[in-house]
This record gives structure tokens, C-alpha cells and sequence, in this order.
């Protein structure tokens, strides 16, 4: 059977062409190993969303923009006096509109306004491409309504969530799983996306959770995981 390993990543990211697309269904449809690697993908790719730290644009870009965009209103033109008998008709006048002083503008200040989003695009581009990097050695598995666990092959692992603050006196608890012990793998608070490098190395078959805990966490966990992997 022919695999078609190159055209996984695109069916992840639905990139593909018709032709090609229909090609990589009928072929999964059919193939174990290939929806396998088709998931492991798909994970990688929505990890990619926990592991860029959130950006927000220069705060005066908006109004620098919004300014620009606000067209110059010109000045009623003076109405021409009616010639009594003309000898000929007369040409129509040119009216000036206010785009040629509106462009002297706006046309530099978007420019400017251009740059400032292409900086902030390719800085996000080189976090996005360094943190591709660090997943691209590693498994990615999903924890459901709480983000994704990327799993190196030498066991280091990094969970990325994005929950609410944990309650007052509470905290979030990650867990490595381990047949039936539960592994104490650190705290954290909650309150936007949070990046924890697990204190406990994650084996094949090990699952990850997490848990609300008493403020400083817990040794055992004392509530039901808000979240369980599959394992990694």
C-alpha cells in the first residue's frame, strides 16, 4: 500500500487541492498507520495555539488607522458666473475632488501604519516558528477544555492550558499518571494561557491531568481531574 505521508500535513491544516484531498480520504479510510500519524499532527498543529504568547498590537495603531482612513471634506466650489450669450458652449469645469489632499496624507501614514503590522507580524512568525521547532521533536496530546501537553523523547514534558483563575485559596494541579498512581506535577494559577514545564517526566503510556487543589497543591489528588489525557 502507498502511503501518503507528504500529504498529511496539509490535510491537517486543509491545504490541500481537491484532487489531492479526496486522495488522502479514500487512502484513510483504509489505513491504520496513516490516521495515526494524521492525529499525532493535528495535535502538534493545536498546540501551536498555547505555545505563542499572546501579543496584543500597539495600542495607538487603531487610532492611527481609524485617523487615516477619515476622509477631508473640501470646500463647496464657488458656483461659475452664467454667461449671458456665449459664443460657443462653454467647457465644463474640472471639480477637484478630495482624494489628491487626502493622499498626501493618508498615503504615508499608512505606509507607516504597514510597517508597524508587518513588525509585528514577523516577530510573532519568529516565536510561532521557534516554539515549531521544540514540537516538532515531541508528541502532542490534547487534554479537552484545558489545552495540550507536548511530550519530548527524553520524557520532559510542557503542558499549555488557557483556564479561568483558580478559585480563591485553590489551585490548578498537573498530574503525570502512571498506571494507577497519580504523580504530583506542578501548580499553577489559571488566568490566561499558562506554559508549566512538568516536574515529572512523562513515559510512553503515561496520562496526563489536571486537578483543582488546595492552595500549594497536593501530594494525592483530593478532587476529580477537570481534564485526562490519553496517553502519550
Amino acid at each position: 500500500m502507498e502511503h501518503v505521508d507528504e500529504l498529511i500535513a496539509g490535510h491537517a491544516l486543509r491545504a490541500l487541492s481537491s484532487e489531492d484531498e479526496e486522495r488522502v480520504v479514500v487512502h484513510l479510510a483504509e489505513c491504520e498507520r496513516c490516521r495515526r500519524r494524521l492525529r499525532e499532527t493535528e495535535a502538534v498543529a493545536a498546540s501551536l495555539a498555547y505555545s505563542v504568547p499572546q501579543v496584543a498590537p500597539p495600542p495607538e495603531l487603531r487610532s492611527r488607522v481609524l485617523a487615516i482612513a477619515e476622509p477631508v471634506v473640501s470646500a463647496p466650489a464657488a458656483e461659475a458666473p452664467v454667461a449671458e450669450a456665449p459664443a460657443r458652449p462653454a467647457r465644463p469645469r474640472t471639480r477637484r475632488g478630495w482624494w489628491p489632499r487626502f493622499s498626501l496624507v493618508a498615503v504615508p501614514a499608512m505606509a507607516i501604519a504597514l510597517v508597524a503590522l508587518l513588525a509585528w507580524n514577523v516577530s510573532l512568525r519568529n516565536d510561532i516558528s521557534s516554539n515549531r521547532d521544540d514540537l516538532a521533536s515531541g508528541a502532542a496530546v490534547a487534554l479537552p477544555g484545558v489545552g495540550n501537553v507536548v511530550a519530548q523523547t527524553d520524557g520532559n514534558a510542557t503542558l499549555f492550558a488557557h483556564l479561568q483563575p483558580a478559585p480563591a485559596g485553590k489551585t490548578y494541579e498537573a498530574w503525570v499518571i502512571r498506571g494507577s498512581v497519580a504523580l504530583p506535577a506542578g501548580v499553577f494559577e489559571g488566568g490566561g494561557t499558562v506554559e508549566l514545564q512538568l516536574t515529572q517526566t512523562a513515559k510512553p503510556g503515561d496520562k496526563i491531568a489536571v486537578t483543582v487543589e488546595p492552595a500549594g497543591g497536593s501530594q494525592k489528588p483530593t478532587t476529580t481531574p477537570i481534564a485526562t489525557s490519553q496517553g502519550v
